[in-house]
């Protein structure tokens, strides 16, 4: 089964049943469940309802001790399936910092505080829902309005015609702003960086990504997309010469 979300459940924290976390997996998720001395009846019931839960227990017990194993985890995680989801399961805002930190270098990292009732973490999309802002919306009240509904859409005014003779001026096209999500560009770097005609030096690569981002020069960008590459094991240096997969140890 291929692994497409990653689940860290911080037990101490938030305390979902096994079911609901199985629920919420869908086909192609996995949990790594964090508990201290104090969540062993709750490991237990994960032990024998969750079997795409992996348990992780804390070294040691201490303030913030198993919020720490989490993080190291989700480093960990990241860096070996970069373009996997990941999901952090907590209340405590003190995730929020090194999750804002993974987001600059293109990983899929979100908070929850609690599972949602679904039983898929896809997100599907349905009709429009009928509550706007806490009020329910209704469509055609009155009979003015249900007419207002049906009334044809108003017609198109034709554009004037220049005079013989006169120069014509074009409508320009508008440029698409729309800025490719961080984690689409990095997914096709990575399949470019399996092409023969891939960049031979270090600064050959810092480039070609840089090419990525346009023709202004974003050099903190560029940075930290080579060391997600480095922290990935695409790209190795020896010497400062760049080399393409793990290290050879």
């Amino acid at each position: 089964m291929t692994i497409s979300i990653h689940l860290l459940v911080d037990l101490e924290n938030v305390q979902p049943s096994p079911k609901e976390v199985e629920a919420w997996l869908g086909d192609a998720g996995q949990a790594w469940v964090f508990y201290g001395p104090t969540q062993l009846k709750r490991k237990a019931a994960f032990e024998l309802d969750s079997p795409r839960s992996t348990l992780i227990p804390i070294s040691r017990t201490g303030s913030n001790s198993l919020d720490f194993h989490l993080v190291f985890y989700l480093g960990y995680l990241a860096a070996k399936h970069p373009s996997c989801r990941f999901v952090v399961l907590a209340k405590d805002t003190g995730y929020d910092p090194p999750i804002a930190h993974a987001r600059t270098l293109a990983f899929s990292v979100q908070r929850m505080k609690a599972l949602p009732a679904v039983a898929s973490p896809a997100i599907t999309q349905s009709a429009p829902s009928p509550f706007v802002l806490g009020k329910t919306s209704k469509v055609a009240k009155t009979s003015k309005e249900k007419a207002a509904v049906n009334a044809e859409p108003p017609k198109k005014l034709k554009a004037p015609v220049a005079p013989k003779g006169s120069p014509v001026q074009q409508p320009v096209a508008k440029k698409k702003t729309g800025e490719k999500l961080p984690i689409a560009m990095y997914r096709d770097l990575l399949k470019d960086l399996k092409a023969p005609n891939r960049p031979k030096s270090l600064s050959a690569l810092e480039r070609y990504v840089q090419t990525k981002f346009g023709p202004v020069p974003v050099p903190q960008k560029v940075q930290f997309i080579v060391d997600r590459l480095l922290t990935s094991d695409v790209i190795h240096l020896a010497n400062r010469k760049l080399g393409y997969g793990p290290a050879k140890t």
